[in-house]
C-alpha cells in the first residue's frame, strides 16, 4: 500500500514536469533594447532609383536618388535585411547586415531577374 501510494505521488509530479515545460519548451524571447542607428545605402552596381523594404516587402523605406544612394534614420539595430527593387522591377537585390547604433554602411549588389 505504501508502495502504492509513493508511485501515484511520483507520477503526479512527473505529469506537472511534463506540463510545466510543454507551456515554456520552444518559447525564445528576444529583448527589444530600443536602440536605433542610421543607415547609408548604396546600390553599387547601378545608377538608378530603387524603392528600398526593411525586413520585408510590407516595410517600405524610401526611394533611392538616382545614384542608387540613400540615408535613413532611425532603423532598430539588430541583424536586418534590406530588399532593394527598380521601379520597373527588373532588377533587385537583398543584403542582411548587423545594424549597431551609430553610422552604419550598407551595401546591395542588384541582379537581372529573367
Amino acid at each position: 500500500m505504501r508502495i502504492s501510494i509513493l508511485f501515484k505521488k511520483s507520477i503526479l509530479i512527473i505529469i506537472m514536469f511534463a506540463m510545466l515545460g510543454l507551456g515554456t519548451g520552444c518559447t525564445i524571447i528576444i529583448p527589444d533594447t530600443g536602440q536605433t542607428g542610421t543607415v547609408y545605402l548604396n546600390i553599387t552596381n547601378s545608377d538608378w532609383y530603387y524603392d528600398i523594404y526593411l525586413d520585408s516587402y510590407s516595410n517600405y523605406l524610401g526611394t533611392t536618388d538616382v545614384y542608387g544612394q540613400k540615408t535613413f534614420s532611425n532603423v532598430p539595430t539588430g541583424y536586418r535585411t534590406f530588399y532593394a527593387v527598380d521601379d520597373t522591377g527588373l532588377y533587385s537585390g537583398q543584403k542582411t547586415q548587423y545594424i549597431h547604433s551609430g553610422i552604419n554602411f550598407v551595401d546591395i549588389y542588384v541582379y537581372y531577374n529573367y
